[in-house]
């Protein structure tokens, strides 16, 4: 019996073990943007070791497709990823950006929602806190696409390698207008978003879509993200970028290293306040190494040491 016992434990483990590979696989065709042959590798994962995992990927993978087809394949596989999830981050998942407005849609909404106020805390404005989700995914939905092309500019010598990401920038572009468009709609209405109001997740959209509208609007608003975080209300790496970019576009040095730009065709950030003390200003609002943080989020080398 025990020798059985064994048997069936190291196929298990075998199984478990291949399905990983697979799934690795698969996840390293969809960030070089080969969707279909990612959703066949995480159709054959899902195959032999069915997971809400790979029903997760399978949905999202489908959904960047865009195609009517591929949104009914989306919205099953999202159906069963999360039966058992009670977050929200499907909700401001950028890939989903092909089914916000099918009817479906709220359908999600209305039971990740449901299943999250019965795990967590009530939301107190779910009508915001939905709007605020949808416009994350519109200014976020095509940096799937962007990000891809992006890498290849670089390593094309500054030369995009197909004619077709001009017009997904322009729709991009278009949808943040949009955002920014209903943004103010909403702020009019209902103030600034706090975590407590709208969940953490929701109220930092709004510093997002703000900061990538102009600067009369970001210095406009930062008050109200500024007050919201000293309450404790707001993330601080929002409330760390909206103050970096306003430093920098009025030529200032920045605080906390949250902006970069291209020098030779390299990302650097753009000069910092005492250098030297960067990492105890981000410790004293809640956030990591500057160092760790550029290398992980854009593949920046940065060495200076840090005093107390």
């Amino acid at each position: 019996m025990k020798k059985i016992i064994t048997l069936f434990l190291s196929l298990v483990f075998f199984q478990f073990a291949y399905g990983q590979v697979d799934l690795i696989k698969a996840d390293s065709l969809k960030n070089q943007g080969l969707l279909v042959p990612a959703l066949m590798k995480y159709a054959e994962t899902m195959r032999q070791n069915p997971s809400s995992e790979v029903s997760y990927q399978l949905a999202s993978t489908a959904a960047l497709l865009w195609t009517t087809q591929m949104r009914d394949t989306a919205f099953y596989f999202l159906n069963h990823a999360l039966q058992n999830d009670s977050t929200l981050k499907a909700l401001y998942d950028p890939d989903f950006l092909s089914l916000i407005d099918d009817p479906r849609w709220e359908d999600v909404e209305a039971a990740q929602i449901k299943k999250y106020e019965s795990n967590y805390q009530p939301i107190r404005n779910e009508e915001f806190a939905k709007e605020l989700f949808r416009m994350i995914i519109k200014d976020q939905g095509f940096m799937y696409v962007g990000n891809i092309e992006r890498r290849k500019y670089m390593s094309n010598g500054g030369y995009f390698s197909t004619p077709a990401i001009f017009p997904v920038l322009a729709m991009e572009e278009k949808n943040m207008k949009e955002n920014e468009e209903m943004l103010l709609k909403l702020l009019d209405k209902y103030g600034w978003p706090t975590a407590s109001e709208v969940t953490e997740y929701a109220a930092a959209g709004a510093a997002l879509i703000i900061n990538h509208t102009t600067y009369e609007l970001r210095s406009k608003y930062f008050p109200m993200l500024e007050e919201a975080f000293k309450k404790g209300e707001a993330q601080p790496l929002r409330y760390a970028k909206m103050k970096d970019r306003l430093l920098v576009e009025k030529g200032e040095k920045q605080l906390f290293g949250t902006q970069w730009k291209f020098e030779n065709s390299e990302r650097v950030p753009h000069p910092i306040e005492e250098p030297e003390y960067v990492d105890k200003r981000r410790a004293e609002i809640g956030l990591g190494p500057l160092k760790t943080y550029l290398k992980e989020r854009f593949n920046i080398d940065w060495e200076v040491t840090q005093k107390d």
